[in-house]
């Protein structure tokens, strides 16, 4: 069998290729989630007393007096605020996860690549 497919260096480039696209993936999914982070995707809907008047008015229920009114708009935009949180929480967990995925692969395959060019180039010949 040749130098070049020997069984440990058909290992070493599988390594070595399934670790680079894992670093490439979470590097993509590293830059999507800063993207997210700092221009996130939901967008608050904040609601005004016309808003749940017509909501009132088109059920066929009666409208509720100003103060009522005032507490529902309060509750839902707490509510609306509330979820703006989680979702800024959530993109900032999956930064975070993107990011080990991006770093953790990379001494593997900085070590199976130094071993793969140390059996190329025994003893320094060639090297740059």
């Amino acid at each position: 069998m040749s130098r070049d497919w020997q069984l440990k260096n058909i290992y070493l480039y599988l390594v070595c290729f399934v670790t680079l696209m894992m670093i490439i993936f979470g590097l993509i999914s590293f830059l999507q989630n800063v993207v997210n982070y700092f221009v996130p995707v939901r967008y608050a809907n904040y609601l005004t007393l016309m808003d749940i008047e017509q909501e009132y008015l088109n059920s066929n229920r009666e409208v509720p007096p100003l103060e009522e009114l005032e507490a529902i708009r309060d509750s839902r935009n707490a509510q609306e605020e509330q979820l703006k949180k989680n979702d800024r929480i959530y993109t900032l967990r999956s930064l975070v996860g993107s990011l080990a995925v991006w770093l953790i692969p990379l001494p593997f395959y900085q070590y199976h690549w130094r071993k793969i060019r140390d059996g190329l180039f025994p003893e320094g010949e060639g090297r740059a």
